[in-house]
């Protein structure tokens, strides 16, 4: 937490530009597979939608049996709460993010809201498409908001975005270094930080955040070793009860976490370079191969040296309930346990999670022994 709040002082010394519906409009996101830097080249300011963990609202509208981040977000949307935005972008990302967008342009039609489609597998056909869908909600956008998407503005997007990645990749890089050293949960919460201020400060705080660890020392530590993947969370509240129980988070597959895009290559042609990029990076479950998944988890947990993994999944969530038995038998062949939590988006921890957990790590530490 330490780091959190000394990230926040540099970020608030920085002259930011002033974010609001006049200067710079503020368009909802949801999905990792949206390339941010199509609204940024537009002049907007993409927001990442993470809403309150409530939906009594939603709740009449939408199926009980139904998505708990879906519900929320269009509760929250419905109570007013997302007045600030001047659009939605949403992905087809699942059948129940089909049915937010219908539900969204029905209630709340005074956010326009935007769609892309996005393919489930990458072949050169695929790729194609999502160069035609990608331009296509450039288009909307330009037609909606009344600017022009030019390549010039484009390219500098990219390039800043580039620049955020490699600064993202450095501070994981750094985790352990400084007294109290910097954990995962500081990381997951200063990546939070990225998602609603503009990517120029953001990037600037990063810079010299990452140039203060960079002088100090690494921080030895003979802790238990978990990895996290899973469907989204809101917050980082298991992750922080991963560190307060005394374990180590060495790395999280989460799209809230290390689960985006490594770089765009701007020197070729942009709309290709985005749609392949995005296809391309660490997949999540709601692409068509679960193996190439769950050879990318076995490898992290790997190169992490991750004595379990913790797979967390929101209930209803099909992508990730149908692939989580694979991802079990897959580190289960390399003796690396792992727990499965399902639950409801409510951003915090309840006594029985807790439970849960703290029996986990007390498996993990016992086999740990057994290898010694």
């Amino acid at each position: 937490m330490h780091k959190l709040l000394q990230f926040k002082e540099i970020l608030g010394n920085l002259p930011n530009e002033r974010i609001d519906k006049e200067n710079r409009p503020l368009v909802g996101w949801t999905c990792s597979y949206l390339p941010l830097e199509i609204l940024e080249a537009a002049g907007l300011q993409p927001y990442r939608i993470l809403p309150r963990p409530c939906s009594e609202t939603a709740d009449s509208y939408l199926d009980p049996n139904f998505c708990p981040f879906i519900r929320a977000t269009l509760g929250s949307a419905m109570d007013g709460e997302y007045s600030f935005l001047s659009g939605m972008v949403l992905l087809n990302t699942c059948d129940g993010m089909r049915r937010l967008y219908d539900a969204w342009r029905y209630y709340c039609p005074a956010i326009p809201a935007f769609f892309l489609d996005v393919p489930r597998v990458i072949t050169p056909f695929s790729l194609a498409y999502f160069r035609e869908e990608l331009n296509r909600l450039a288009r909307q956008i330009e037609k909606e908001f009344r600017v022009i998407l030019s390549a010039d503005a484009l390219t500098r997007a990219i390039g800043e975005a580039n620049r955020s990645r490699a600064l993202l990749k450095k501070l994981i890089s750094l985790r352990g270094r400084g007294d109290p050293p910097l954990n995962y949960g500081d990381i997951m919460d200063i990546l939070a930080e990225g998602w609603k201020n503009p990517r120029e400060s953001f990037n600037e705080a990063l810079q010299r955040l990452t140039g203060h660890l960079e002088g100090e020392l690494p921080q030895d530590s003979r802790k238990l070793k978990v990895m996290v993947t899973g469907s989204l969370q809101e917050g980082c509240a298991l992750i922080r009860l991963l560190e307060e129980l005394g374990a180590e988070v060495v790395g999280s597959d989460l799209c809230t976490g290390e689960r985006f895009v490594h770089e765009v290559d701007s020197s070729a042609d942009l709309w290709w370079s985005l749609g392949e990029a995005y296809m391309n990076k660490t997949p999540c479950a709601r692409m068509y191969d679960t193996e190439r998944r769950a050879a990318h988890i076995e490898e992290e947990v790997r190169r992490s040296g991750a004595h379990g993994l913790l797979y967390i999944s929101l209930k209803f969530c099909d992508p990730y309930l149908y692939e989580g038995p694979t991802i079990r038998r897959t580190l289960g062949q390399m003796g690396i346990p792992t727990l499965f939590l399902e639950g409801e988006y409510t951003g915090r921890v309840g006594g029985a999670v807790r439970t849960r957990v703290q029996a986990f790590l007390e498996m993990l530490e016992r086999h740990a022994i057994q290898r010694r």
